[in-house]
């Protein structure tokens, strides 16, 4: 079954559908929730914010199945489904950045699930994997359906341009350089 076909039978569930694509999101599957969130917050924009609280907390449980699956499956596992380029670059993020690693892939494009897997075989703390990623994954899905409530249509062309990438890398990035900032400054007075 290709990818269409896949997406074809979950817009056919709707919200369900839309739990489903999330929560295979966070550790296995390369189709991002976008592609049926942003039809379904359109097609009813006064329920957007309740389809993002969703897509939020649906999310989360995926990573907490990523973090698991990470611990479970260890490097094997990363190796078998991710370069070893992408590994050590998930890996260096992580060990340099904690736990702010998690809240950027939440945030950004980058492939979450990779994260996600990473900070189980890395054993980062769990609390602080579901704590970053519903607050990055909240921050992203609720820009979004609130782009669609205030703009409709127009809102699609940007979020799904690279414009909207690039926007939640520079602020992503932003937000990574207040927190050494605040590391730094945090050492030099304590």
């Amino acid at each position: 079954m290709g990818t269409e076909q896949i997406l074809s039978v979950l817009e056919q569930y709707g919200v369900w559908g839309l739990a489903l694509m999330t929560f295979l999101d966070s550790f296995i599957s390369p189709i991002p929730p976008e592609v049926l969130f942003i039809p379904l917050c359109l097609v009813n924009p006064e329920v957007a914010l309740g389809l993002a609280s969703i897509t939020t907390t649906v999310s989360v449980i995926g990573a907490m199945v990523g973090y698991w699956v990470g611990q479970k499956g260890g490097r094997p596992l990363l190796l078998r489904f991710f370069r070893r380029e992408k590994i050590a670059r998930a890996e260096d993020i992580i060990n340099a950045y904690g736990a702010m690693a998690v809240l950027i892939a939440a945030f950004t494009p980058i492939p979450f699930k990779l994260i996600t897997i990473t900070s189980g075989v890395l054993d980062l703390p769990l609390k602080k994997l579901v704590f970053w990623s519903t607050l990055g994954r909240a921050a992203r899905f609720f820009l979004e359906a609130w782009l669609i409530m205030v703009f409709g249509r127009a809102a699609v062309n940007f979020l799904e341009s690279s414009n909207f990438a690039i926007l939640t890398l520079v602020i992503a990035f932003l937000g990574l350089a207040l927190y050494v900032a605040w590391l730094v400054y945090r050492k030099r007075t304590g």
